[in-house]
């Protein structure tokens, strides 16, 4: 069997950058074993596939190169913007059924927006811990809590006082690991306030060994838990967001995350982005006996 992969790249900062992804349609008739495989063939932070669902509209399904996780936002957003573009979708309002819940995608002209769940503000880790785990001095951090912080996927947040030092970072890629397995968390994303671009809001820096990524070049499911933490402990009152990523892997990636508040209290999280067609292959072989 023999079947269509496409090869994109989601929240582009033009036509430049972002964080590739592998999709594949029509995937109903694929394995997990092949799914595995074709992920570590591909070698991307995460590959896409498509099913049927009989909860919703569709069912994705994301692997790494080396474990399934429950969802991905970059993929999301780049398979959606990949049906856009070929004519797949009759609408502007999808749902999708992931291991991680049912979420809702909404289809605009050139980008997409996934709806995360409801933000959780979790552990609150002690600063010394990852000071001393990342080689990092007092004054090199911003006077944040560093925490865990989920909307669908946990994730480690620490403030770097600027880019320079953010950029300048060598991370201990095990002890990342080893925070992030003791806290239950993905990875930790590293972010500083100074910006590249006037109407950016935060610059980040994702770091997520557990699923056999060092460092991804643009993370949705992080952005939108970051727009929460920022507007906990930040600014109250911002609810539009624009975030930086991806640079120091000459990746450079733009993200927008919105918040929907009502009584204080954050109901919604979209985050959106744009994609573009890095290569289609046709007749990629599912091969398993190496997986």
């Amino acid at each position: 069997m023999s079947l269509t992969l496409y090869r994109v790249s989601a929240f582009p900062k033009g036509n430049i950058g972002g964080n590739e992804a592998g999709v594949v349609l029509d995937a109903q008739a694929i394995s997990e074993e092949e799914m595995i495989n074709i992920a570590r063939r591909v070698n991307f932070s995460e590959t896409a596939f498509v099913l049927p669902s009989d909860v919703a509209d569709f069912k994705l399904r994301y692997f790494s190169p080396t474990v399934e996780v429950p969802l991905c936002g970059h993929a999301t957003v780049a398979t959606f913007n990949l049906m856009r573009n070929l004519d797949k979708l009759d609408k502007t309002h999808y749902t999708i059924e992931t291991k991680e819940a049912i979420l809702d995608v909404y289809i605009y002209e050139e980008k997409v927006t996934l709806q995360m769940k409801k933000p959780k503000y979790l552990d609150t880790i002690d600063q010394d811990e990852v000071l001393k785990a990342l080689n990092l001095k007092k004054d090199d951090i911003l006077d944040y809590p560093v925490q865990v912080v989920s909307t669908g996927i946990r994730e480690i947040f620490l403030g770097i006082k600027d880019l320079k030092t953010l950029h300048a970072l060598t991370p201990n890629i095990d002890a990342i690991a080893k925070l992030s397995k003791k806290y239950n968390a993905e990875g930790i994303y590293m972010y500083t306030l100074e910006t590249l671009e006037d109407e950016s809001t935060a610059h980040g820096r994702n770091f997520i060994p557990l699923v056999g990524i060092d460092e991804e070049s643009a993370t949705g499911t992080a952005s939108g838990a970051l727009a929460c933490f920022l507007n906990k402990y930040h600014d109250t009152e911002n609810t539009h967001f624009i975030f930086e990523q991806g640079y120091t892997m000459f990746k450079p990636s733009r993200i927008t995350v919105d918040l929907k508040v009502e009584n204080q209290a954050i109901t919604a999280v979209y985050v959106g982005g744009t994609m573009r067609l890095i290569d289609k292959i046709v007749g990629f072989m599912p091969d398993t006996k190496d997986a």
